[in-house]
């Protein structure tokens, strides 16, 4: 018994059990998901972290993006831009990208897995992973957590090697820097990375373990080594004081997402489990197969460490669906002896196909909507403004135009907004026109309606909002005033030509009849309106021909 399996593994199955015919079928099983998901990465609704994340790849293209960490995958999605299309277009090629990464994160696991069991069992693990629940639906988002999880499945794979030369030390550390670079809580996998290189190294005789922790330690230390290199060059193309930029992000992630509670997204964590029941049942009756087959203090590091990762749901104010994609791979690796037993049953095709029915079924529930939609606000836009025009809404859904603000208005993005205290949207209104808006977020409909809502802008920005846009067409606004009869003096927040509608105006001394235009300056603005009038900023703004979109706008998860 090698250091690699340990007495704990299961008995590998008589020859008999192994047939060709199991193989073939979760293969086949696999093979099924696998095009599910890339069927329904073409489909799904985009999340609005999504659109955000096109924007950086924009922004680090045009020079504005200055925080060096968390955006080095900007670099390997620099390409995107010059694909064309819209930015709904751009996300799912991107997804095409990420599901490639999931697969890689899915070999991972089947070569750690292979090392305990036989290779039907280690399929099962992989499907398994596949179909967990919100793995199933996010393992192609737009998001650094399927890179991260596709570099340090490997890491663990390096660690626990029977043969550790320098040349495995040297790529893995290369992961460990890579995967540092697309997210900082990659520091979450030194739990299953050290538990399973703990678990390895322990049966060696006392030189070998000197040894094996010496170029463990390398491998460590050049993960970090490359990591500050490389975060640093980084930096020194962007626009910012890198050390400054990463410091203050690094003390934001203190203060925002680990203070947040306990279990803060306890709400996705039990759609999790039901969404992913098999794997969750699984996860728990493995425990206690580990525990059957040997309950040594060496087991118990493993399964420390193979499990200890779900602790972060207890604190991690992240832990969203696409959480999962990173979360989940050492639990995947966990599942083996017990899936391994099931192979030696002939069960492993009925287990197959719960996996294959768990993933159809999430794929059957997926809501049609949101894609058509952003499809339809995408054509709506570009239509009313084929050339960009500088604009407010929610994460960047029109990831080529330039943004009024470059946080996400809710969440995270809005609290470190509201701590500023500076009306962010008020003082680029002051240096440029802001002619478009697009509401798509509670925070926006409440600074348009005035209602109460759980998230605010700043009272200066909603009133700026509220006053200086009109409805377009469907979740568009463009700026503009409602003019009552009378005699009234209007703020001008948007320069610009405007066009008269409704009722005949007299501004500033000059009559204008309905269809009129008018160049007026920011700032004060007399008028005398003979019946309700409004002035809309354009030249005669078209009007989409195709109909406004019905239904949900943002694929929530």
């Amino acid at each position: 018994m090698d250091a690699l399996t340990g007495s704990l593994s299961a008995p590998r199955a008589p020859l008999r059990l192994r047939a060709p015919s199991q193989t073939v079928i979760v293969s086949l099983a696999l093979g099924t998901v696998v095009a599910l998901q890339m069927a329904l990465l073409f489909q799904k609704g985009i999340n609005w972290d999504e659109f955000f994340h096109l924007t950086e790849v924009y922004r680090f293209r045009d020079g504005t993006l200055t925080h060096p960490l968390q955006t080095f995958w900007v670099r390997l999605l620099a390409w995107v831009p010059a694909t064309g299309g819209t930015s709904v277009d751009q996300v799912i090629l991107v997804r095409v990208f990420m599901l490639g990464a999931a697969l890689v994160t899915a070999g991972g696991i089947f070569a750690v897995a292979r090392r305990f069991v036989e290779p039907v069992a280690a399929l099962l693990c992989a499907l398994a992973y596949l179909t967990a629940g919100y793995v199933f639906t996010q393992a192609f988002a737009y998001r650094a957590d399927p890179l991260a999880a596709a570099c340090l499945v490997w890491v663990l794979w390096i660690a626990g090697a029977e043969r550790l030369g320098w040349v495995k030390v040297a790529i893995g550390a290369a992961l460990v820097a890579l995967a540092g670079l697309f997210t900082i809580k990659s520091a979450f996998w030194a739990l299953p990375i050290g538990g399973y290189a703990l678990y390895a190294l322990w049966p060696m005789s006392r030189g070998a373990q000197i040894a094996r922790l010496m170029r463990l330690g390398a491998l460590a230390g050049g993960g970090a080594l490359l990591f500050g290199i490389a975060i640093a060059l980084h930096g020194a193309g962007l626009p910012s004081d890198t050390a400054q930029a990463s410091g203050k992000a690094l003390n934001s992630a203190g203060t925002t997402v680990f203070s947040q509670g306990l279990f803060p997204q306890w709400r996705f964590l039990l759609r999790q489990v039901v969404m992913g029941l098999p794997f969750a049942a699984l996860a728990v009756l493995a425990i206690r197969d580990w525990r059957q087959g040997d309950g040594s203090p060496r087991t118990l590091v493993l399964l420390a460490g193979l499990y200890g990762m779900l602790l972060t749901l207890v604190f991690y104010r992240n832990a969203y669906p696409y959480f999962f994609v990173f979360l989940l791979p050492p639990v995947a690796i966990a599942l083996a002896p017990l899936l391994s037993k099931v192979t030696a049953r002939g069960a492993a095709p009925l287990y197959a196909l719960i996996f294959v029915a768990n993933g159809g079924i999430l794929y059957a529930l997926d809501p049609a909507d949101p894609l058509p939609n952003q499809r339809i606000v995408q054509a709506g836009v570009r239509e009313v403004f084929p050339q960009p025009v500088t604009y407010i809404d929610f994460s960047g859904q029109i990831a080529d135009y330039p943004r009024a603000v470059e946080f996400m208005t809710s969440g995270w993005g809005l609290a470190k907004y509201r701590e500023r205290g500076v009306p962010e949207i008020v003082e680029r209104a002051q240096r440029e026109a802001i002619p478009l808006l697009i509401d798509n977020h509670g925070v926006i409909s409440a600074a348009l309606s005035g209602q109460a809502a759980p998230e605010r802008f700043l009272p200066e920005d909603e009133r700026f909002i509220r006053d200086n846009y009109v409805r377009h067409w469907g979740p568009m606004f463009v700026a503009g005033k409602r003019i009552a009869p009378g005699t009234s003096t209007v703020e001008i927040g948007v320069p610009g030509t405007y066009t008269v509608e409704g009722s005949g105006l007299t501004v500033s001394g000059r009559t204008l009849a309905v269809g009129d235009t008018i160049e007026v300056e920011r700032g004060p603005l007399s008028v005398d309106a003979t019946g309700e009038a409004t002035l809309r900023w354009g030249d005669h703004l078209p009007r989409p021909d195709i109909a406004p979109p019905r239904g949900m706008m943002m694929s929530e998860y």
